[in-house]
């Protein structure tokens, strides 16, 4: 007489497979599994096959090589936009420096937009380079100015504009 939860000897030996094949990955009954190896625990390195970026990161940015960072409280960051790093340096006593923002279809330049006895005005403009499509790699590079008199005691104000 058949039960009415009666397995088929197919289906049987399909579940018996697969509960040898389940025990043989598991290994012994209260055997710990082995210690991570050092090519599987997390360095914080990106994957072999991604590039490494070629700026720092601006949100713990230093400058580049040669440059010295202006003191924060010579920098009025409050006109720039949001996502803009206010990160300023110089490279001797005319140029200074500032990070942007590119990638994908953007690319960044700075301009000069006044450079009086009492203050020197930057301006970070972000700009699109083509319609698409585009990638989402966000780049910081390095943007330079060379000022037409030395920055001396001026302080710098930083505006932005993004598309």
């Amino acid at each position: 007489m058949r039960h009415a939860f009666a397995i088929p000897p197919v289906l049987r030996l399909g579940l018996l497979a697969a509960v040898v094949l389940l025990a043989a990955g598991c290994g012994e009954a209260g055997e710990t599994p082995a210690p991570p190896t050092a090519a599987t625990i997390p360095t914080g390195a990106p994957p072999a096959n991604r590039p490494v970026p070629a700026t720092p990161d601006p949100l713990v940015a230093t400058p580049p090589a040669g440059t010295t960072v202006l003191p924060v409280e010579r920098v009025d960051a409050g006109a720039l936009p949001a996502g803009l790093p206010t990160l300023v340096w110089t490279r001797g006593d005319r140029t200074l420096g500032v990070y942007g923002r590119a990638g994908g279809c953007t690319d960044a330049r700075l301009e000069v937009v006044e450079q009086g006895a009492e203050r020197v005005v930057l301006r970070v403009v972000q700009f699109t380079t083509g319609p698409g499509p585009c990638t989402r790699e966000l780049l910081y590079p390095p943007l330079e100015v060379t000022l037409d008199a030395p920055l001396d005691r001026r302080p710098v104000v930083l505006t932005g504009q993004v598309p």
